[in-house]
């Protein structure tokens, strides 16, 4: 994922540093949860051993586990879910910003 060189594209647009590193996040944000669901669907098909037994701790260990290398992938991958996803929303925030004249504003964290 590439949104780092998308940056050029907010320089286009009209939106503001913090309004561009917001949106940035929230993709990649997306992108870590979309290939978390991925990942679990995945993790279904695959049958489980009942050599070493299973409890809720390992579920538990298993879906943070999870959490976190996909936190990880949407930061380096090369998947792209979160640069497209940017250009569009980018794009959208231009266009709203100009037929309305008025920066848009999203909720606060």
């Amino acid at each position: 994922m590439k949104v780092e060189s998308a940056a050029s594209t907010a320089a286009l647009t009209g939106l503001n540093k913090q309004q561009d590193k917001r949106l940035k996040d929230a993709c990649k944000d997306f992108e870590a949860i979309f290939m978390s669901t991925v990942l679990k669907a995945m993790r279904k098909t695959v049958q489980k051993s009942d050599l070493f037994g299973s409890d809720q701790g390992e579920e538990m260990f298993q879906d943070m586990m999870d959490s976190e290398v996909c936190k990880s992938a949407a930061n380096t991958s090369p998947t792209g879910i979160a640069d497209m996803l940017y250009k569009q929303l980018s794009n959208q925030l231009e266009h709203q910003q100009q037929t309305t004249g008025k920066e848009v504003r999203g909720t606060d964290k």
